[in-house]
């Protein structure tokens, strides 16, 4: 089994099953389960899905995955300044709403004994 393409979400991966299937190319998803419970950066061999083929479909498969990138590549959404100056702004002025570590006024339990 050959590496064709590392996938960069849960739906890039669906795509390119249902495309390999549709097709009738055998694969493999190295660390399919593994790789969607750890969070952080990607590390390649160790929390990345790969899709692995069989070397007699390896050039069949780099044509879809060639394809594939290139249609989703072209549909990409393009971020506006105004929209990334909105985000900013929200997040700015927003930030305190995000759940994180709750603050006590009143004091530790261990201050209380």
């Amino acid at each position: 089994m050959e590496k064709v393409y590392s996938v960069k979400s849960e739906a890039d991966l669906a795509v390119l099953r249902s495309l390999f299937d549709a097709a009738g190319i055998p694969y493999t998803v190295q660390n399919d389960a593994f790789g969607s419970i750890l969070t952080g950066p990607q590390i390649d061999n160790y929390n990345t899905k790969s899709i692995m083929v069989p070397a007699e479909f390896i050039e069949q498969a780099h044509e879809i995955v060639g394809h594939y990138e290139s249609v989703t590549e072209s549909s990409a959404p393009v971020t506006s300044l105004r929209d990334r100056i909105r985000m900013t702004i929200e997040a700015v002025l927003f930030s305190w709403f995000a759940p994180g570590r709750a603050r006590s006024s009143i004091g530790s339990a261990d201050e209380r004994h």
